[in-house]
């Protein structure tokens, strides 16, 4: 085994021992973007000019289904001038205990829904933080290797420089390396564009100027199901909609057996008075609606049947992509493990040919210039399996974001 492949293999021993001190951190700092990115946007829209959470004063009565009202009457005799009847009554709409109990099981849908929003948007936010962080990530690793790349190509350019200033080789032979360099710088601008848009988009969002170092979320393991159920189903997306449709269908269920329909307690004051009798009353009058069959119209019940259809197809619909979309990036990630395998033979090969090729890279120029080719080949596919393990690092990254699970 040479030097160059155990000191390879130690590296590779430390990286792993001492991910898992890393880990924690790592969590630690992207959970604490993503708190910050809410804060921020929070803020951003009160000052879009909408009215603060804590000057919106919104409630619902516990006991009433509406509005109390006040009636007043006056009946007169045409034929006697002195005989006449007053009577006022406070009505008070009072809400069934079937309205109450749909009433309190829609509030808790409420705030589930409410919970589910929250956590969406958690998950939109967590969506852009890791799109940037991984482009930045992934246009850095590219810079480095283009450097040490270009670095060599700028030592055979020197070294062909003076062989074609000698005439001892032809001028086409550095014109070509020229263009290679050309073509790095090329690349390297694409990707320092790259870079400054992804830097950018994470300043917007979480108002800090430095990305985090360690960023891999390969800590967190992918799990598609839990305690034997599907673990989409706990998706904020799925949620949300889920919760969405039992509100409606507990909604409709209320209108359909009548429980909107109040209960009226009116409290009477009657004053009758002739020439003869002048008499007061007090009473009480409650008014019960009969549930007799469906409270529905026809109208109602079609409107309400389309809206549950629409939801139910959105629902499965959402599943489905959501599927689609988590099996894509498996078949993603064992591609890219197939190829590290790949990858890691073939650079152990390029090592091999590189050393074997050194020994005799000193007796003349020809050699040297076909060790530093297959020196930079072997470069290049160092280059291929660094961006490979990075790549599976952000595909673990779009698993976790594809499960609704947030920085």
């Amino acid at each position: 085994m040479s030097v160059s492949t155990s000191c390879i293999k130690l590296c590779l021993l430390s990286t792993f021992v001492s991910s898992s001190f890393l880990c924690h951190a790592a969590h630690s700092e992207l959970s604490q973007a993503l708190t910050t990115s809410q804060a921020r946007l929070h803020s951003l829209s009160q000052s879009g000019g909408q009215l603060p959470q804590s000057q919106i004063s919104l409630s619902s009565s516990s006991w009433l289904n509406g509005l109390p009202s006040i009636s007043l009457s006056h009946l007169g005799s045409l034929d006697n001038g002195n005989s006449y009847e007053q009577e006022l009554s406070l009505n008070l709409p009072i809400k069934s205990p079937a309205l109450h109990s749909s009433d309190k099981q829609i509030k808790q849908l409420t705030q589930g829904i409410q919970s589910q929003q929250v956590a969406l948007q958690g998950l939109y936010l967590s969506g852009l933080l890791r799109q940037s962080l991984w482009e930045h990530r992934l246009a850095a690793v590219k810079l480095t290797q283009l450097t040490r790349k270009s670095q060599l190509l700028e030592k055979l350019h020197s070294q062909q420089k003076q062989l074609t200033d000698a005439g001892e080789l032809p001028i086409a032979n550095i014109l070509l390396l020229e263009r290679e360099l050309v073509d790095i710088g090329l690349e390297r601008v694409d990707l320092n564009q790259q870079q400054a848009e992804a830097l950018a988009l994470y300043q917007q969002l979480t108002g800090q100027e430095q990305i985090p170092q360690e960023i891999a979320e390969t800590a967190r393991p992918i799990t598609t199901s839990t305690h034997g159920s599907d673990a989409l189903v706990q998706h904020p997306l799925w949620q949300l909609l889920s919760l969405q449709k039992q509100q409606q269908m507990l909604i409709i269920q209320s209108q359909q057996a009548g429980d909107k329909d109040p209960w009226t307690v009116s409290l009477t004051a009657k004053n009758t008075a002739n020439n003869q009798v002048d008499d007061q009353q007090l009473g009480i009058a409650v008014s019960v609606p009969l549930t007799f069959g469906s409270a529905l119209s026809q109208t109602e019940l079609s409107q309400w049947q389309q809206a549950n259809t629409e939801q139910t197809l959105n629902l499965d619909r959402t599943y489905i992509e959501l599927k689609t979309q988590l099996k894509k990036l498996e078949q993603q990630q064992q591609n890219l493990l197939d190829q590290q395998i790949l990858l890691t033979e073939a650079l152990q090969l390029s090592r091999t040919i590189t050393e074997e090729l050194a020994k005799v890279k000193d007796q003349n120029q020809v050699s040297y210039e076909v060790w530093l080719r297959r020196y930079v080949d072997a470069l290049d596919t160092e280059s291929r399996l660094a961006l490979n393990q990075v790549a599976q690092q952000k595909l673990h990254s779009q698993q976790l974001q594809a499960l609704g699970i947030l920085l």
